[in-house]
């Protein structure tokens, strides 16, 4: 929008500020967080909460959108009116459509209009973000990921990462810990709430930084949750609510509560963000043909990105946020085998990841962990980033360059764009350690492995978890301790027995 023709809708909007009937004005004071997300060359787009009681409506607010200029250029600006978000009252939506420019650096301000003759709007919210050039064009950029933070976190990492200067952040999941077993939109809400008042929650969205967001188990429902979370329907309610996101082909105003996947570009790399919870079998179900992460729908489209942008000539690499570890053959993906395996067998079958990489990015474990695809099903290059806040886990493997589980943790990727390939360059850095892990995609060599991690046995890793579990409660502590060293010392028997076998032999 031209900026004198902004000024004047402005200054019209300006005269239709509404006030309670007990005369208290909207005012800045009323909005207490913004989040932004779903960045493209032309377009982002803004959340903003308010304060319970307030009086403001969506048309006391427009966006702005300053562009920084270059020789020649007049001032000219983006404006939006934000719009009420259907079915809550204390969450605003503002959407810039259509910015004027690609690859260009925009300075905007969430301005609460004024309604008093001659006084000036007042500024919110501000901040700064950049727009990556029009989508399959040649670009190198950096962009942050990790998942795993509650309201105990330290801060710390997410200024670590804004310094970093990434153009997005990409959010895997666990953005809150609440897990919350209840059909009930209002707590759900109250945990986005509870989080983004925290030191933690103030911190991240103090990033300033457009984010794309994929949920995991704790922010979604309970632990290891799935689609038969009571608080399914609620969740994918106020995510929609509550989130900047991408179009999400399965969750539309007919599907309303349907997954939440979503898929964008920047540059030449095709970004497939899989929702794992919404449409998921349960973990302990039979592990049959039929058992489910993606869902039926999903997976179709799954597949059908994977090919699209294999076969479209500007797009030179594919990024998949798989939300837990994919090297598992126990749990995490181990638990669907099947489907695993269909996977695969589909990108064989049609030579994806042969032409152009497919790699993996995923949360979950709270670990840096990378694997160049020797031990991944599928070949498959592996990144994982986490845990943000959370202490440190392992999960599957082997994973060829190692791993270090953490707190304070997250992943760096730098894109790099010859115009002939696109090329990563990992960095897995902990915020008191430093970069611990570095891998780069066209240039191995550069990277070689230093401590490659292998697994301890199924049977260690259940024991391991189990005294994890029960070491928690005290009472429980001591009976499982003596099991599971009944169970190590049948365990080892058995291996001396089979090699005793193999000796006779």
């Amino acid at each position: 929008m031209r900026f004198g023709r902004a000024l004047a809708v402005v200054a019209l909007l300006g005269a239709t500020l509404v006030v309670s009937a007990h005369g208290a004005p909207c005012t800045t004071a009323d909005v207490t967080w913004i989040w932004k997300g779903a960045l493209t060359s032309h377009s982002l787009t803004f959340k903003f909460g308010l304060k319970a009681g307030h009086t403001c409506k969506a048309g006391n607010f427009v966006l702005n959108a300053h562009p920084v200029l270059r020789a020649q250029e007049k001032p000219h600006s983006a404006l939006v009116l934000c719009r009420d978000v259907p079915g809550i009252d204390t969450v605003k939506s503002c959407e810039l459509a259509d910015l004027p420019h690609a690859d260009r650096q925009y300075r905007y301000e969430l301005l609460l209009l004024s309604h008093t003759e001659g006084k000036p709007n007042q500024v919110a919210k501000s901040g700064t973000f950049r727009t990556p050039p029009v989508e399959g064009s040649q670009f190198d950029f950096r962009f942050a990921f990790s998942s795993c933070a509650d309201e105990a976190s330290d801060a710390t990492v997410f200024q670590r990462i804004a310094a970093d200067d990434p153009l997005f952040f990409l959010h895997m999941g666990d953005l809150h810990y609440a897990n919350l077993e209840v059909n009930d939109p209002t707590l759900f809400r109250g945990a986005f709430e509870s989080m983004f008042a925290s030191t933690p929650g103030q911190a991240m969205l103090a990033m300033d930084l457009p984010f794309a967001y994929m949920w995991d188990d704790h922010d979604y429902g309970p632990d290891n949750s799935d689609k038969t979370a009571p608080g399914r329907n609620a969740s994918v309610q106020v995510y929609r609510e509550y989130v900047p996101h991408y179009p999400m082909p399965g969750n539309t105003e007919s599907t309303p509560y349907g997954a939440i996947y979503q898929a964008f570009t920047v540059g030449r790399v095709r970004f497939i963000l899989t929702d794992l919870r919404s449409e998921r079998t349960p973990n302990l179900a039979p592990d049959v043909p039929s058992k489910t992460v993606l869902g039926a729908k999903q997976k179709k489209w799954f597949k059908e990105e994977l090919v699209r942008a294999t076969n479209d000539p500007s797009i030179g690499l594919i990024i998949w946020c798989s939300t837990m570890p994919w090297i598992d053959d126990q749990r995490k993906w181990g638990y669907f085998t099947h489907e695993q395996r269909d996977l695969i067998h589909y990108m064989q079958g049609h030579a994806l990841n042969k032409w152009k990489p497919i790699v993996i990015i995923s949360g979950d474990a709270h670990m840096l962990a990378v694997d160049d695809g020797s031990n991944s099903p599928g070949n498959l290059t592996t990144f994982h980033a986490a845990a943000l806040g959370k202490p440190g886990s392992i999960k599957g493997g082997p994973y060829s360059h190692g791993l270090n589980a953490g707190s304070g943790q997250y992943g760096l990727l730098d894109v790099k764009d010859d115009g002939k390939r696109v090329c990563l360059h990992y960095q897995g850095i902990n915020i008191k350690e430093g970069v611990l892990i570095e891998y780069d995609t066209c240039h191995p060599e550069r990277t070689p492995p230093k401590n490659p991690y292998i697994p301890p046995p199924k049977i260690v890793r259940s024991l391991q978890r189990a005294w994890k579990k029960a070491s928690r409660h005290f009472w429980y502590a001591i009976p499982t301790l003596v099991l599971l060293l009944v169970l190590l010392i049948s365990y080892l028997k058995s291996l001396q027995k089979h090699a005793h076998s193999k000796k006779q032999r």
